[in-house]
């Protein structure tokens, strides 16, 4: 059963993602309208509440977005976010992983569907990785918002927002890193519109381009992570806070140039438990602030 529509928690999300999305402020009001839509019973009844496409490299906050928007409306993330992706289904063969091998079978999206309980996200990362009868299926969802599976059930998804990601144009976007947003926006796109299906490309209600994050937004994603982390170690009897040098270590080791911070929330839980790890190990004291030493981090009490 739906839950009842809840306008305050609705209204809430612009601000939700403001503080949340780092460096990709330009993609928020795109997506909340589309989401306030199915939200509000708007959307139409026989396709998904919302379909997105989000380009742009590793890295930069596309599944993040996905997740955050996952979370605000439904809540448990784990329960209501399907991430198929589109790697594993590169061969004709994986239609069996997806929909089932035999009529007793209703696949991964059977059992991800239970899990949901019929709403949430769907995210196909990736998209452009998926053997092309894959993406037939892909298209089946986007126009009917719906999905047979082995077993012969029709899996009703029209209570799932549906997201696409792609890499394309990843390496290109290094070379229009300084151009305006409009101009990475029109050549991204153009290029999706050469790699990937014209009727697939022209189902989503919104496409959505994330840039190269700079180095005032590496920051602030390593100043989230960091936080969460020695908040995670307050809960465990470490009162830690973060001193000098600490965000330039996790910046430095954090981003990559093809991963961009995928790799920073690891980074800071390294670095950290080495320094609390380190200070347990020698008998130091595990109370005080983290400091920047040598390449690593260490309690200064």
């Amino acid at each position: 059963m739906t839950p009842p529509v809840d306008l305050a928690h609705i209204q809430a999300l612009p601000g939700f993602l403001e503080e949340r999305i780092i460096g990709q402020g330009h993609v928020i009001p795109k997506v909340v309208p589309i989401v306030q839509n199915g939200e509000l019973g708007l959307s139409d009844p026989g396709r998904p509440k919302g379909t997105f496409l989000f380009l742009g490299p590793t890295g930069v906050g596309k599944t993040e977005t996905t997740l955050l928007l996952c979370e605000h409306i439904f809540g448990d993330v784990q329960k209501h976010c399907i991430r198929l992706d589109m790697s594993e289904y590169q061969n004709q063969e994986s239609l069996q992983l997806l929909l089932g091998q035999n009529e007793t079978s209703r696949g991964n999206i059977g059992r991800f569907f239970d899990r949901a309980e019929g709403r949430g996200f769907i995210l196909f990362d990736e998209i452009e990785k998926a053997h092309p009868r894959v993406l037939d299926i892909f298209l089946q969802v986007l126009d009917a918002g719906r999905i047979t599976v082995a077993n012969g059930e029709t899996l009703n998804l029209c209570n799932f927002y549906i997201v696409a990601t792609s890499n394309i144009g990843a390496e290109a976007l290094m070379e229009l890193k300084n151009s305006p947003i409009a101009t990475v926006e029109r050549f991204i796109e153009d290029l999706a519109a050469a790699e990937l299906r014209p009727e697939v490309l022209a189902r989503f209600n919104v496409r959505c381009v994330f840039q190269k994050l700079g180095y005032d937004s590496q920051k602030r994603i390593a100043t989230i992570m960091l936080n969460k982390e020695l908040k995670l170690l307050k809960s465990k009897g470490y009162n830690l806070t973060a001193g000098k040098g600490v965000l330039e270590i996790m910046v430095a080791n954090g981003v990559e140039p093809r991963l961009g911070v995928r790799r920073m929330r690891s980074t800071v839980e390294t670095f950290c438990r080495e320094a609390l790890r380190n200070a347990l190990l020698s008998g130091q004291q595990t109370n005080g602030t983290l400091v920047a030493q040598h390449g690593h981090l260490v309690i200064d009490t």
